[in-house]
């Protein structure tokens, strides 16, 4: 596991963290968008456990473009600064990063071609963005942000889809999912669970937040969706 440099589209390079399946057969690829914070400890081992389960899975800096591009520690003054780094971003830049991420993975020898988006938090928005607007298979999110501000690009939405909300999550409230899955009903293959008594940070290991009964269902129904990417041509 080591990381990358992708090239984005407009110049300039940025990271990524890459972790490869274990046999070395040619898998399909998984670009894992982070929260808010960056790329953590919990995102690398999380990218890790993905890569075990039969993906080619890069993590990239969502952040590079910013001043503060470093990750920031989940304590107050850094979630402080995370918000405002989060407010500072360009979102059709950061899409277009998620295209540029996307591309380098179907470039590698060990990727099959076919590729799934998956955000958490922060990074879920632009998981449900790269369904809308980018040449993805499938896409899917944890307790995902900020989706509510982008329902204009949901009749754009061309892949399979599973979103994962916690029912108390105050960050996505309960009229945010109804008006979600409103704009979505045109998707049969749109999944949309809401997890009673789960909150924010319900997917993230060893986070306030973190359950991990609900944490293992919704990655079990994540990969449904995403192990029929494996063996197709």
């Amino acid at each position: 596991m080591s990381d990358i440099e992708v090239k984005a589209a407009d110049g300039g390079m940025f990271e990524a963290y890459l972790a490869l399946p274990p046999d070395g057969a040619p898998a399909p690829g998984l670009v894992m968008l982070p929260p808010i914070f960056g790329i953590e400890a919990v995102v690398r081992q999380l990218a890790d456990r993905y890569a075990a389960r039969g993906f080619v899975v890069a993590a990239p800096n969502q952040f590079w473009r910013d001043a503060e591009s470093h990750v920031m520690d989940r304590t107050d003054a850094g979630r402080a600064s995370a918000q405002a780094r989060g407010k500072r971003v360009d979102v059709d830049q950061i899409v277009a990063d998620v295209g540029a991420t996307v591309a380098a993975l179907r470039a590698m020898p060990a990727c099959s071609g076919k590729i799934a988006v998956l955000g958490f938090c922060f990074g879920g928005r632009y998981a449900y963005l790269a369904a809308a607007r980018l040449d993805v298979d499938a896409a899917g999110a944890f307790h995902p942000t900020q989706i509510a501000n982008s329902l204009a690009d949901a009749p754009r939405v061309h892949a399979p889809l599973s979103l994962h909300f916690g029912e108390d999550d105050p960050l996505t409230p309960k009229d945010d999912v109804d008006a979600i899955r409103a704009a979505l009903r045109h998707r049969p293959d749109a999944e949309i669970f809401v997890y009673p008594g789960a909150t924010h940070n319900f997917a993230v290991p060893g986070v306030p937040g973190y359950d991990p009964a609900v944490a293992e269902l919704s990655e079990q129904r994540v990969f449904t969706q995403f192990n029929r990417l494996k063996g197709a041509p």
